[in-house]
């Protein structure tokens, strides 16, 4: 049972890998750069753009006309618009899965373009868990 658990994680961490590009623009010492994905931590603010694979989970602080291919993590076809603007959650109001101004990794960019700040790489991000 847990060669064949170990198997099947091996096989989750090859499918995230394959969701992604190999490089994204960020932002580092004030300039504008493209690294490896892998590269990406958790701070570095990336540039996002149209055709763009989110490279971890982050937040927007600018966004363009941008939607996302939320497929992959939620199972809904239609791409959704993604914002900047904070909403705060009422009491007793369930947290969204996925809230208008955060976009997560392995999800497609659709149209548009945006900047945000990362919050979660690797197997901490939505699609990771």
């Amino acid at each position: 049972i847990a060669a064949w658990t170990e198997h099947k994680a091996g096989d989750a961490l090859e499918a995230l890998s394959q969701m992604t590009q190999a490089s994204i623009y960020v932002m580092r010492d004030g300039k504008e750069v493209k690294v490896d994905v892998p590269n990406v931590v958790r701070g570095d603010i990336v540039i996002l753009g149209t055709g763009d694979v989110v490279p971890a989970d982050m937040r927007l602080f600018e966004a363009d006309d941008i939607k996302v291919s939320e497929m992959a993590l939620t199972g809904e076809p239609d791409d959704v618009p993604k914002n900047k603007k904070l909403k705060f959650k009422n009491p007793g109001e369930p947290e969204k899965l996925t809230p208008e101004n955060m976009v997560f990794s392995g999800c497609s960019v659709t149209n548009g373009k945006g900047k945000g700040i990362v919050c979660e790489t690797g197997m901490s991000t939505r699609i990771g868990r």
